[in-house]
């Protein structure tokens, strides 16, 4: 098991300052950095959806007085928005430390649960609105997830050694979150109908999703020994037509097999998932190929032999009638010890039976030969490597290493029968990871030299030992491990550095689109000259982006500025006349404003005069000169504006829309296999992706900034497959090189069974 902390997490001071028992306290820390890393995405796009749904309904607002109230309230929900995923893991994370704190057991006040009649009291209907709401939610997740969070709760009870959480008690329970939200939503003051959009976006954006986060939490804990083995199986009286069916299935021959579980998407750092049990995929494969009303082999025949049958069978119909001596298998390893000891002289493993059987015949006669056993272990791991190989990058180094890495992977296949069925075998983990490096880290720009150097030095180290121990691959991939966690955690910070330019592009986008829809509806209601339209949108809308960027949608300096706009656009609307003069206090507000985003204090001076005179004129400029040196100016705001998604392309077909879901629904840091134009595909994450205005960032295996596009174009590009979102259960090169063994060795098997007898 890991160290518990082995790099600083917001919450370790909490879990330090804990009276717990260290086990608990490594456990409940490894369970909030899942939770962090699994929540923080949702609890950002709830309140991004939110507020995109309030910019729409502000866009197709029937008056102006209905779109200024609802951005009024998207401005409260942004201020809002800033704390408030930060503020919900804390809380999370509060309770889950304090799960050995006396439980306050005392009955819920009255204004915590929804208002009855037994006060005969007024009560206001969005208050029964939100209570009605939460109840609903709360109801459907607990149907949903009710198997996972009978689990949970019994689980988190072992670590607070009390009984087991109910749904009403438990951190993770769906009563528990909504209440969370509930708070802080109070807190802040929202409105009524803007704590309604919450919920429902709350609902959509996480609870929908909060089964995958129990079946994970569940996962985490019992591979770390808490209740591994729990099931909840509910007692449900059947009818003796359920009795017959049920008795039938399992009495027909074939095990049942579990429901496929949705593919969830890869998100941990390194692009490789979970390991796959290898156990579970010769049963599947054996449970595939019985035909129907037939018994299933796998029932009585270990797995080992099953896979040493199905070789008999894909090498020829019929045994042979005389088998030549075979060596033993001491013998056999003697030499695979002494082709060790040359760091890989063999090129492939074909070339290494070939070395092997030579050495043989010269030492005990030319009949000699490897036993069936040997020759079978060899046999399949050559399919193996030849899957793994073809998923390599045309790069020397990893190739040298998987070449040096034969031989021990040779003498640990043939000295433990259960090298190709054992689950995570400590020999076929080191080679995932090398392989991966190979398939993955070594590209053009994403070259790791220390990690290079470590795989280097671990499969060095591997042949001056006795590879026939799982514990000597074991070492050696920890030293490799060790290395990618620190890797892993220096990327992560990277991508932190790199996602918060990317909001910080975000934000100064969407002031920029509320400063121009300010002006628009100034423009509209007014009607001022064209060129004094101009003007507002090019230079005066700077303004307006920084003052709405520092200070907000609700502060005082941000209401001054659009008192400021409205004043303009009714000044310049008058007509000019003979004695037409500025507005002088308005006009040193308009250049102080000015000056502030950066412009020189003559074109300054010369704005601010038109802007604060009737009909916008001046006598002390030229407009085609002031027009010039406004074009001359970078406008504030004006690259993030060009993130923005502003398609126009065709609408998409059903199969992009469907992938547009998709992408709106994944966890930030899911992985993606992206072609290029040479058709070359690279790894890369995406770190994060806004709905309010479809930006989606991509970083590289180290952390580095690698590409950045849009929500629509990253639609497109999954539905033509030039895309591809990688999953957990297709996240190991060694499972899927495994999966793809057995498939090519199934289908020989099948063709030399249907050839004719000789």
């Amino acid at each position: 098991m890991s160290a518990a902390f082995p790099f600083a997490t917001p919450d370790s001071a909490r879990l330090a300052a804990a009276d717990l028992p260290p086990r608990v306290r490594e456990l409940l820390g490894e369970l909030l950095v899942l939770c962090r890393h699994v929540l923080t995405a949702p609890l950002i796009l709830t309140v991004e959806a939110a507020e995109q749904a309030l910019l729409h309904d502000a866009d197709h607002a029937r008056n102006p007085q209905m779109q200024a109230e609802l951005l009024a309230q998207r401005g409260q929900l942004h201020a809002f928005a800033a704390t408030f995923c930060d503020r919900m893991l804390d809380a999370l994370a509060d309770s889950l430390v304090q799960l050995r704190a006396p439980q306050d057991t005392a009955p819920p006040t009255t204004s915590a649960r929804p208002p009855g009649l037994l006060g005969l009291s007024l009560v206001d209907d969005h208050e029964v609105d939100r209570n009605l709401v939460l109840t609903e939610m709360v109801r459907r997740e607990n149907q949903r997830s009710g198997n996972s969070l009978n689990l949970l709760g019994q689980r988190l009870a072992v670590l607070a050694a009390a009984p087991a959480f109910d749904n009403d008690t438990l951190p993770l329970a769906p009563q528990a979150l909504c209440t969370l939200v509930r708070r802080l939503a109070e807190q802040d003051g929202l409105s009524a109908e803007l704590q309604l959009a919450l919920y429902r976006s709350f609902e959509r954006q996480l609870l929908e999703r909060l089964g995958d986060v129990l079946e994970r939490a569940n996962n985490l804990l019992a591979q770390h020994g808490v209740l591994p083995g729990l099931v909840y199986t509910p007692y449900l009286a059947r009818s003796s037509s359920t009795r017959r069916i049920i008795t039938q299935s399992v009495g027909g021959g074939r095990a049942t097999q579990p429901a496929p579980r949705s593919a969830e998407p890869l998100t941990g750092w390194g692009s490789t998932g979970r390991a796959g049990s290898w156990s579970a995929l010769m049963q599947n494969a054996f449970a595939d190929a019985v035909p129907p009303g037939a018994a299933n082999p796998e029932l009585t025949t270990p797995p080992a032999n099953l896979l040493h049958d199905l070789l008999q069978q894909a090498r020829h119909a019929a045994p042979m009638a005389i088998e030549p001596p075979s060596v033993p298998s001491g013998l056999v390893d003697a030499v695979l010890a002494r082709l060790q000891a040359q760091a890989g002289a063999a090129t492939s493993i074909t070339d290494l039976q070939t070395a092997v059987t030579a050495q043989l015949r010269s030492e005990h006669g030319a009949q000699a030969q490897l036993g069936s056993h040997d020759r079978d272990h060899l046999d399949l791991l050559r399919l193996l490597l030849q899957q793994v190989q073809q998923q390599q990058r045309p790069d020397p180094v990893p190739a040298a290493l998987l070449a040096r890495l034969q031989v021990p992977l040779a003498r640990a296949a043939m000295a433990d029968p259960a090298f190709f069925v054992r689950d995570e075998h400590p020999a076929r983990e080191l080679l995932n990871t090398i392989a991966e490096a190979g398939a993955n880290w070594l590209g053009d720009d994403d070259v790791d030299p220390q990690l290079m150097q470590r795989l280097a030095q671990s499969v060095q180290g591997l042949l001056g030992q006795d590879a026939r121990t799982p514990e000597a691959f074991a070492a050696a991939n920890e030293e490799i491990q060790q290395h990618q966690r620190a890797a892993a955690h220096r990327a992560e910070l990277a991508e932190r550095r790199h996602v918060e330019a990317a909001r910080g592009k975000e934000r100064l986008a969407l002031a920029r689109r509320e400063a121009s829809a300010q002006i628009d509806q100034q423009c509209q209601a007014q009607e001022p000259p064209r060129f004094v339209q101009t003007l507002l949108r090019e230079a005066w809308a700077d303004a307006l982006t920084l003052t709405r960027l520092r200070h907000g949608d609700d502060s005082a300096q941000w209401q001054e500025r659009l008192q400021q706009t409205e004043r303009i656009a009714a000044v310049t609307a008058a007509p000019a006349g003979a004695d037409s003069v500025p507005d002088a206090p308005l006009a040193a507000e308009v250049e102080a404003a000015l000056l502030q985003v950066g412009y020189h204090p003559e074109e300054a001076s010369a704005v601010a005069r038109r802007l604060a005179t009737p009909g916008g004129e001046d006598e002390h400029t030229s407009r085609t000169e002031l027009s010039a040196r406004l074009k001359a100016r970078a406008r504030l705001g004006e690259h993030a504006a060009g993130s923005t998604s502003t398609h126009d392309a065709a609408p998409r077909s059903a199969a992009e829309q469907a992938c547009h879901e998709q992408l709106t629904n994944l966890p930030f840091g899911s992985w993606f296999d992206l072609a290029d134009e040479n058709g070359s595909v690279r790894r890369q994450r995406l770190s994060w992706y806004s709905l309010l205005t479809g930006h989606v960032l991509f970083v590289n295996p180290r952390g580095q900034k690698s590409s950045e596009t849009d929500l629509d174009t990253l639609a497109r590009q999954m539905a033509a497959g030039r895309a591809q979102l990688v999953t957990e259960e297709k996240g190991r090169l060694v499972d899927r090189a495994w999966q793809a063994s057995l498939s090519a060795l199934r289908a020989l098997a099948g063709r030399r069974r249907q050839e004719p007898d000789a």
